[in-house]
C-alpha cells in the first residue's frame, strides 16, 4: 500500500503541473480571459469526473473476472497518460491560429463587440478533443486504484481510499507549488511539461513492476462468484442522498475557492507566486483532511457523523476565517518584524518572504481547506458496504463531487460575485455547504440502513445545524461592506473613494485626490489615473508614433484604462478608425468616470469597442491592418501579463501592422527587477530592430518599433504636422511635450543602445514567461539597468537636430534638456520615488552642476521644474546645486 501511495503521489504531482501549465497555454491560445481559463478547467474537471465513473464501473466487472490485472491497469493508464501529455504539450503552442479562425464578433445591446456564442462553442469542441482522452485516463486511475486496494475490506473503504486520495493530493499539492517555484522559472513550459510526463512513465513503470510481482503470487483476496456479496435492498437511496451531500459540499468547496481567490489578491495581487500559494495551501488542507477522515473512519466508525462534523467545522471556520481576516495588516507587520532579514539576500530572505505570505493564508484557508479533504473518503465510507460495486460507487461519489466543484467555481465567478459581492456570495456558499448535512441525515438518521447509525447521525445533524447557524446569522449580521472595506487598502491621505463595484473578474474602485486627478484601481491596485504624470506618458503612446507617420489611418489601443491614450489617437485629423480592447467590460464600463479628461471619447462614432484579450483580438485581424498598435497592460508582474510582453507577441504584433507602421509599449520601471527588464526588451528589440526607448514619466517609459526600414525624428515635418493639427498640439503642450525640444528630449536610448544592453540576456517568450516569476522589485538604484540609457545618442533616432554639431533652429535647448534628464537617470532621487528610503550615507536629493543655459532650460520646462523641484519630487532645488 506505501508504494502504491507513492506512486498515486506521483500522478497527482503530474496532473497538477499539467493543470497549471494547461491553463497558461490555453491563455494563449484563447485570450487570457476568465471565460478561457473557466473552459479549459472545465473540460479538465468534467473529464476527470467522467473517467472515475466509467473507470470505476470498467473496473468492478474485470475485478470480478481477474482481480489481479487492475494494478497493471493503473501502470497502463498512466503510461497512456504520459503519453498523450507529451502530444498535448507539441499542440498547444500551434492552436492559436486554429482558435483565432473560428472566432468572431457579434455586437451586443451597446454595441460593443463581443465574441460570438459560436466562437466559444469551437472553443469548447478544440478543448474537449485535446484534453478529454487524457483527463478520462486522469480521472479513472483514482477509481481503479480504489477497486484495485479495497478488494473484499469494504470495512476499511474509508481508511484505504482516504490513504489513495490522500497520496494523491499530497502530490497534487507539491507539484503545484513546484510549478510556478521552480520548474517554470527554471525551463519554461515545455520544459515543465516533460517533468509531469516523467513523473507518468515512472508511475507507470513502478505499477507494471508490482503487478507482475503480484501475478506470480496467488490471489488471496480476489474476488469469486460466491464470494461477492449483493448490495443491501435498499442501498440505491443512500448512495443517491450521499451523492447529493457530496455534490453539494463540493459547490460550496469550490465556490470559497473562488471568493478566497478573490479576496486574497485584492491585497496581495494577481501574482503567481500569491495564486501558486493559495492553491498549495487549499491542496495540502484537502490531503490532511482526507487522511485524518480516514483514520477516523477507521478508529470510531460512524462515517456519516463524521461526514456532518466535517461540514460543520468547514463553515464555521470559513467565516471566522474571512470576519477576521486582514492580509494586508498581517503581512505588513510580520515584515515590520523581521527586518533584518529582509535586509538580507539568499535562500534565508526567500523562504522569509514565502513564509510571511504563507502564514496569514494558513490562518484564513487553513482550517476550511483541512475539513473539505473529509468529503470523499467519509462519502465512500458511508456507502462502500458490497465488494461488487466498489469502483462504480468511488465513480459516482468522484464524479459527482467533480459535478458539484465545477457548479460552484462557474455559480461563483459568473453569477455571485457580480451580483452579490463576496460578502453575499459567502452568505449563499456556506448556506449550501450547511445544507449538505440535511442529505445525510435523511439517509442516516431518519430510517436508516442500520439502526446502529441512528443516533449518532441525529446527534451530529442537531449540533452541526445549531453551531452553522448561529455562525451564518452572525456572519449575516456584519455591516454590509465589512469583508470589503476590510480587503481593500485604506484610502490615503485626502484620498476619496468616489465607486467601488465587484465585477465578474475584479473589483474596480474609482478613487480621487484633490489636485492630483482621479485613479482607476482593480483589485486594491493601481491601474490607471488622470494625474498630470500619467496624462504624460499614457497619451506620448499616441501622439509621438501618430505624429512620426504620413496620414495614419487606423488605430487600435489595447487597456483602455481612463482613455487617455485612446482621446489622445482621436485628436489627430487623419485618423479615420479607432479601435479599442480591453479583457474587462467592467472597466470600460466605467469610462465616464474619467470624461473630465478622456472627453467621451467611448462615444466617438469612428471608435469600436472589442471587449476581447488583445493579443487574440489582433489574432483575429487580418495581416497589414494597423497603423499604429499601442498598449499599456495591468502591472507586468501579474498573471497573464507576460503574454503582452513577449517575443511571440511582438511577432504578432508587427505582422499586424502596416508597412511602416508603430508599436508603443509601457516599459515601467519599478515594477521589475534589471534582469526582467533586460529580458523584456531583448524580446521587443529581436522583432523591432528599428526601435527607441522614450522618456515618459520619471520611472514610466515607452517602447517604440516601427515596420519600417528605418526609424527616425523629423523636426520639420513634425513642426508641420502640429502646425496642422491644433488639437493635438494644445493636448501636447498640455502634458509637458509642447516643444520641439521637449518632443526629442524624451530620447532615452536607441535602437543600437537597447541591443548591446540586452545581449547577453534570453528574450521574454510564451514559453518561457519568466517576469511572472520575479519577485516584485524594491526599486534601488543599484537595480536600475542603467545600461539602457544614453542620450548622446539622440541622433540615431533624431539626425537632424543637430546641424555641423549645433542644435537645429527650435531645438537650441535640446543638449542642456538632455543632459538634465540623463543625469536624473543616474541619481538616486530618480528611484527613490518608488522606494522612499535611500541607503545610509546616500542623499536623497538630486544634484546636478548646472549654468545659466541649463537653468533656462528647466525654467522653460513645467515637466522639468517638477522633475526636480523640492515640491514635485522631493529633490533639491537644481539652483542651490554646486557648479
Amino acid at each position: 500500500m506505501v508504494r502504491l501511495c507513492l506512486l498515486f503521489f506521483l500522478s497527482g504531482a503530474s496532473g497538477l503541473i499539467y493543470q497549471v501549465v494547461w491553463v497558461r497555454e490555453f491563455g494563449n491560445v484563447f485570450g487570457n480571459t476568465l471565460y478561457s481559463a473557466s473552459l479549459v478547467v472545465a473540460v479538465f474537471m468534467a473529464g476527470l469526473g467522467f473517467g472515475g465513473y466509467v473507470a470505476g464501473r470498467w473496473a468492478d466487472r474485470r475485478y470480478a473476472a481477474r482481480p489481479e490485472s487492475l494494478l497493471a491497469t493503473y501502470g497502463y493508464f498512466e503510461l497512456g497518460i504520459g503519453v498523450l501529455g507529451f502530444l498535448v504539450s507539441l499542440l498547444l503552442p500551434r492552436l492559436g491560429a486554429v482558435a483565432a479562425a473560428i472566432s468572431s464578433y457579434t455586437q451586443d445591446a451597446r454595441g460593443w463587440y463581443v465574441l460570438s456564442p459560436g466562437s466559444y462553442l469551437a472553443r469548447y469542441a478544440i478543448a474537449v478533443a485535446v484534453l478529454v482522452p487524457i483527463t478520462l485516463l486522469m480521472g479513472g486511475t483514482l477509481t481503479v486504484l480504489i477497486r484495485h486496494v479495497v478488494r473484499r475490506d469494504v470495512e476499511s473503504a474509508g481508511r484505504r481510499i482516504g490513504a489513495l486520495y490522500g497520496a494523491n493530493t499530497a502530490g497534487a499539492a507539491l507539484g503545484c507549488f513546484l510549478t510556478d517555484y521552480a520548474f517554470i522559472p527554471a525551463g519554461g513550459l515545455q520544459a515543465t511539461q516533460m517533468i509531469a510526463v516523467l513523473l507518468n512513465l515512472v508511475a507507470a513503470a513502478g505499477a507494471l513492476r508490482l503487478a507482475s510481482r503480484q501475478s506470480r503470487a496467488p490471489d488471496q483476496a480476489g474476488a469469486t462468484a460466491d464470494r461477492v456479496q449483493p448490495a443491501p435492498s435498499d442501498s440505491s437511496r443512500v448512495v443517491a442522498l450521499t451523492g447529493a451531500a457530496i455534490v453539494l459540499s463540493g459547490f460550496a468547496a469550490m465556490g470559497i475557492e473562488i471568493v478566497w481567490f478573490r479576496h486574497v489578491n485584492v491585497l496581495a495581487g494577481s501574482l503567481r507566486s500569491v495564486l501558486s500559494l493559495i492553491l498549495t495551501v487549499i491542496l495540502a488542507g484537502i490531503w490532511i483532511g482526507s487522511i485524518a477522515g480516514g483514520f477516523l473512519h477507521a478508529r470510531f466508525g460512524r462515517p456519516a457523523m463524521l461526514y456532518m462534523l466535517a461540514q460543520g467545522v468547514f463553515v464555521i471556520s470559513t467565516l471566522t476565517g474571512l470576519a477576521t481576516a486582514d492580509f494586508g495588516r498581517d503581512l505588513a507587520e510580520q515584515t515590520a518584524a523581521y527586518p533584518a532579514y529582509l535586509a538580507s539576500s539568499g535562500w534565508r530572505r526567500d523562504a522569509l518572504e514565502l513564509w510571511l505570505v504563507v502564514r496569514p493564508l494558513l490562518r484564513e484557508l487553513g482550517i476550511p481547506a483541512l475539513a473539505m479533504g473529509f468529503a470523499y473518503p467519509l462519502a465512500n465510507a458511508c456507502i462502500q458496504d458490497a465488494e461488487r460495486v466498489v469502483g462504480r460507487r468511488a465513480g459516482l461519489l468522484y464524479l459527482a463531487n467533480t459535478v458539484g466543484a465545477l457548479a460552484g467555481a462557474l455559480a461563483a465567478g459568473f453569477v455571485l460575485l457580480p451580483r452579490l459581492g463576496m460578502q453575499g456570495s459567502v452568505t449563499v456558499l456556506v448556506v449550501v455547504a450547511a445544507l449538505a448535512i440535511v442529505p445525510l441525515y435523511v439517509a442516516f438518521g431518519v430510517d436508516p440502513v442500520s439502526a446502529r447509525h441512528r443516533r449518532p447521525a441525529a446527534a451530529a445533524f442537531a449540533l452541526t445545524l445549531a453551531a452553522t447557524a448561529t455562525a451564518i446569522a452572525l456572519w449575516i449580521a456584519l455591516p454590509a461592506r465589512h469583508l470589503l472595506d476590510h480587503a481593500l487598502w485604506p484610502p490615503g491621505p485626502n484620498e476619496r473613494r468616489l465607486h467601488v463595484s465587484e465585477g465578474i473578474t475584479e473589483i474596480v474602485t474609482v478613487t480621487d485626490v484633490p489636485g492630483q486627478g482621479r485613479a482607476l484601481m482593480t483589485n486594491g491596485h493601481l491601474m490607471s489615473g488622470t494625474s498630470a504624470d500619467s496624462q504624460r506618458y499614457m497619451r506620448a503612446f499616441a501622439h509621438l508614433p501618430l505624429l512620426s507617420m504620413d496620414a495614419p489611418e487606423r488605430v487600435v489601443v489595447i487597456c483602455f484604462g481612463v482613455g487617455n491614450t485612446l482621446h489622445a489617437a482621436s485628436l489627430h485629423p487623419s485618423v479615420r478608425r479607432l479601435e479599442v480592447v480591453d479583457i474587462s467590460r467592467q472597466i470600460l464600463e466605467h469610462a465616464r468616470w474619467f470624461s473630465a479628461t478622456n472627453h467621451d471619447v467611448i462615444d466617438d462614432p469612428r471608435l469600436l469597442v472589442y471587449v476581447n484579450d488583445g493579443r487574440h483580438h489582433l489574432r483575429m485581424q487580418p495581416p497589414g491592418t494597423y497603423d499604429l498598435i499601442t498598449l499599456e497592460p495591468p502591472p507586468i508582474l501579474f498573471a497573464g501579463v507576460a503574454s503582452l510582453y513577449s517575443r511571440d507577441f511582438y511577432a504578432l504584433a508587427r505582422s499586424r501592422l502596416k508597412p511602416g507602421g508603430y508599436l508603443t509599449q509601457w516599459l515601467p520601471l519599478p515594477q521589475a527587477p534589471a534582469e526582467a527588464t533586460l529580458e523584456m526588451v531583448r524580446a521587443f528589440v529581436e522583432v523591432f530592430p528599428q526601435a527607441v526607448l522614450l522618456s515618459g514619466t520619471m520611472t514610466d517609459f515607452i517602447l517604440m518599433g516601427t515596420n519600417g526600414p528605418r526609424l527616425e525624428l523629423q523636426p520639420a515635418k513634425l513642426r508641420a504636422r502640429l502646425a496642422g493639427a491644433p488639437a493635438v498640439r494644445d493636448d501636447m503642450r498640455a502634458i509637458g511635450l509642447g516643444s520641439l525640444v521637449e518632443i526629442a528630449g524624451t530620447f532615452a536610448g536607441s535602437a543600437e543602445t537597447l541591443a548591446r544592453a540586452t545581449d547577453i540576456y534570453p528574450p521574454l517568450t510564451d514559453d518561457y514567461p519568466i517576469t511572472e516569476y520575479a519577485k516584485v522589485s524594491r526599486l534601488r538604484a543599484d537595480q536600475v539597468p542603467v545600461t539602457l540609457f544614453d542620450v548622446r545618442t539622440v541622433t540615431a533616432w533624431c539626425p537632424s537636430c543637430f546641424v555641423n554639431g549645433a542644435p537645429a533652429a527650435g531645438l537650441e535647448g535640446l543638449r542642456d534638456y538632455l543632459a538634465v534628464l540623463g543625469g536624473f537617470y543616474l541619481q538616486p532621487a530618480f528611484v527613490e520615488v518608488y522606494w522612499p528610503y535611500p541607503p545610509p550615507g546616500r542623499s536623497s536629493s538630486y544634484e546636478l552642476a548646472i549654468g545659466p543655459k541649463t537653468r533656462a532650460v528647466i525654467a522653460d520646462s513645467p515637466y522639468l521644474r517638477r522633475l526636480i523641484s523640492p515640491e514635485g519630487r522631493g529633490a533639491t532645488d537644481p539652483s542651490a546645486a554646486p557648479r
